[in-house]
């Protein structure tokens, strides 16, 4: 539960950050700042795959010094990686004009920060200390609210600006992620960590490389070759959507080191534990997305502007796409945990190619609609093979 909870304060910082700047600027404006999320979202998942992963999977039952040097490896190695985007993000803003420049340089400035912070997050959940991660993005959520506040009327409806208050406050909230690991991140030894344990962060990130950047670089594609707009309210549809996505999420980060933990769980418990992992979070996510549909549109204008017509019109191929990665979650999480990583790289890697290909096609055959029809293809196709691969390494 204290990893559920987490979740929720976790997305609530995020979608807080994309209902806001909906509320503030035009649909356009948005679709530029939706660009730049979308880019910190990839890095993000990059950074975990990484860094935190290892944590949950190697060291779930480490003594706590040993953990404790494992933790500054990690941590580091997210700082490096948020600094080196963040370098590439403030040289692509600077060429770029507009909107979409100044949201490519705020989102560069506090990248070191949004991933450090998220570091410490999955370092608490590997360490079984889920409390402490909640803490950490309250205080984050606490300071975001004071920051939005105290901008200057002029600024505050600025998408940069509030990217800006935003990182801000990820950086206090990283500062005490150090306070409460009395740990510093070690860049120094971001390297050794990668090669340390390559089986892992090796696949993990190229699995992660194949389908996430698959994923957001079909939806920067969709953003050239169809509109802003669009791509806003795809972004639209996720923040929706973000607290059953968070929810996986949390089960996930919950699963890995649980059974990471308990080695001599019967493999048939494993199967049936994965099953219901996905149980919840379908029916969760289900019922979440359908409570968008029966209310007011005066609602969902409350929330996302001038962005939730369009968005409003995909909700209901949404649900039915979502419900797909939803099913693959309990079975990732037994593998994960068992330490197949090169297989689920194996399984991903067939899926990366109809995640990019599938949306752009639904893009050009059917427009907006199309493309939600392309994830749908794309996410479902996998599910045969991830519950086959299942029952084969929990055989007895």
């Amino acid at each position: 539960m204290w990893t559920v909870l987490d979740q929720v304060a976790s997305s609530g910082t995020n979608a807080a950050i994309n209902f806001v700047i909906a509320r503030r600027v035009s649909a356009t404006e948005f679709g530029a700042f939706a660009i730049a999320y979308t880019i910190f979202a990839l890095v993000m998942g990059l950074s975990r795959a990484a860094s935190t992963t290892p944590l949950g999977i190697h060291y779930a039952t480490a003594s706590p010094p040993t953990f404790r040097v494992a933790a500054r490896a990690a941590s580091g190695t997210a700082l490096t990686l948020g600094v080196l985007s963040g370098a590439v993000l403030l040289a692509a803003g600077t060429a770029s004009t507009g909107a979409l420049g100044s949201n490519l340089v705020a989102m560069g400035i506090v990248m070191p920060a949004l991933l450090v912070q998220d570091s410490w997050r999955y370092t608490f959940f590997a360490e079984g200390r889920p409390a402490a991660a909640l803490a950490n993005d309250l205080v984050w959520a606490t300071t975001m609210v004071a920051a939005f506040a105290a901008l200057p009327a002029r600024f505050s409806s600025d998408a940069a600006c509030l990217v800006l208050a935003w990182g801000a406050a990820a950086v206090v909230a990283a500062l005490l992620g150090i306070a409460q690991t009395r740990a510093w991140p070690d860049p120094r030894r971001a390297i050794r960590w990668f090669t340390a344990h390559r089986e892992t962060t090796g696949f993990m990130t190229a699995e992660y490389v194949t389908v996430q950047g698959a994923q957001q670089t079909s939806t920067l594609i969709i953003g050239m070759f169809g509109s802003s707009s669009l791509v806003g309210a795809l972004r639209g549809i996720q923040t929706l959507l973000a607290p059953t996505t968070n929810l996986a999420v949390a089960l996930t980060s919950f699963a890995i080191p649980e059974f990471a933990r308990r080695p001599d769980m019967p493999l048939r418990t494993r199967s049936r534990l994965a099953y219901a992992l996905s149980a919840v979070v379908v029916a969760s996510s289900t019922i979440w997305a359908l409570v968008f549909l029966v209310l007011p549109d005066g609602f969902g204008r409350a929330l996302l502007g001038d962005t939730w017509l369009q968005t409003r019109g995909l909700l209901g191929l949404a649900i039915v796409q979502q419900a797909g990665p939803a099913l693959a979650v309990g079975p990732a999480a037994v593998l994960y945990a068992l330490g197949r990583t090169r297989l689920t790289f194996r399984i991903n890697l067939r899926f990366a190619p109809l995640l990019l290909a599938c949306p752009l096609i639904g893009l050009h055959l059917g427009g907006a609609k199309g493309v939600i029809v392309g994830y749908i293809i794309a996410f479902w196709s996998t599910i045969p093979t991830w519950i086959i691969q299942l029952r084969r390494q929990t055989r007895p």
